[in-house]
This record gives structure tokens, C-alpha cells and sequence, in this order.
């Protein structure tokens, strides 16, 4: 078992780092392209310090609600100028502003890394973190003391449910006595 130091590179990004370079040097620019990965390729990436979470949290629900569908609409419009966007997926909870953008074509998605590389975003000027996804990381942020009092409480309902019921007497111990 390989340890797991900071810093340490996983063979998944590994393998996205190395489809990216061929894939920004490369020749093959067509959508189902050996270097794009066939029909694979690198299409989702990842845009990070697009809005801060903790600012959004803070909001109440509708105008937090407002606030995501403005950061959606605006990424989908600039995105759509380099490809066709098939889905744009917004973290709002996750700490880091994440927004994953998913196109339909890997050179489009390469254009879009490029294009969002550096720029100010809109967090106290952090700039813009944008990378391929590497298939692996889940930027979903759990409430795990509130998913686990959910499924105490779900188990327990349960529980009282099957206590109630009445069981008919093929399903019934039966004791045979000799």
C-alpha cells in the first residue's frame, strides 16, 4: 500500500496531466480522436473560487438560490462561446467556490481551462483555479452528524414499523411436540 503524503500525486491525475499534454500538443483535434481519449477524452473541468460559500451560506435559501443561478448563467455563457456545454454543476457548499463545467467536445474543454487560467475571480481577487476533473474527487460537502441523526432516525422508524405488524401464521414459529 502506497502511503498517502501531501502532496502526493495520484495515478489518476497522473493520467490527466498526461491526456492533457497530448492533447495541447497534439494534431488529433477531432472530437473522437485517439489523443482526446475517443469519445472520453478530458471534457469535465473544474473551476475553483468562483463564488464564496461561506457568503452564500450565510444568505437566506432564495437569495443564495439567486445568487448560484447568476454564477450558472455566467459561466454558461462564457463557456458556450468556446463549445457546446453539456452540464454545469454548481458546489455550493464546498469551501473552495467550485463550479464543474462538462462539454461535449475535449478541445472545447481544453479552451475553457485555458481561457479561465489565471483570471481574477470573483472571491477578494483569488484567481480562478481551473483543471480537468480527474475522474476521482467529489466536491460534494456532507453533514455528517446530520445525515447520521437522519439515518437514526429513518432505522428507528423502521424498527417501530416492523414491531407493528402482524405476522400471519405460516410465517409463525410453530413448535412440534413428540
Amino acid at each position: 500500500v502506497k502511503s498517502r503524503e501531501k502532496g502526493a500525486v495520484s495515478d489518476a491525475k497522473r493520467k490527466v496531466a498526461r491526456l492533457a499534454k497530448l492533447q495541447a500538443v497534439g494534431w488529433d483535434d477531432g472530437e473522437n480522436g485517439r489523443i482526446t481519449g475517443g469519445l472520453k477524452g478530458l471534457c469535465i473541468i473544474v473551476l475553483k473560487h468562483m463564488f464564496n460559500a461561506r457568503e452564500v451560506a450565510q444568505l437566506e435559501e432564495e437569495s443564495g438560490d439567486i445568487i448560484m443561478k447568476e454564477v450558472e448563467t455566467k459561466v454558461w455563457e462564457e463557456c458556450e462561446k468556446l463549445g457546446h456545454v453539456e452540464k454545469i454543476t454548481i458546489f455550493a457548499k464546498n469551501p473552495s467556490g467550485v463550479v464543474i463545467v462538462k462539454f461535449t467536445q475535449p478541445t472545447a474543454a481544453s479552451r475553457a481551462v485555458e481561457m479561465y487560467k489565471g483570471i481574477k475571480g470573483p472571491i477578494e481577487g483569488k484567481k480562478i483555479d481551473a483543471t480537468f476533473w480527474d475522474g476521482v474527487t467529489d466536491f460534494t460537502v456532507h453533514d455528517e452528524i446530520g445525515e447520521k441523526k437522519e439515518t437514526e432516525k429513518r432505522l428507528d422508524e423502521f424498527g417501530k414499523w416492523l414491531d407493528g405488524q402482524e405476522i400471519p401464521d405460516e410465517f409463525k414459529l410453530q413448535v412440534q411436540e413428540s
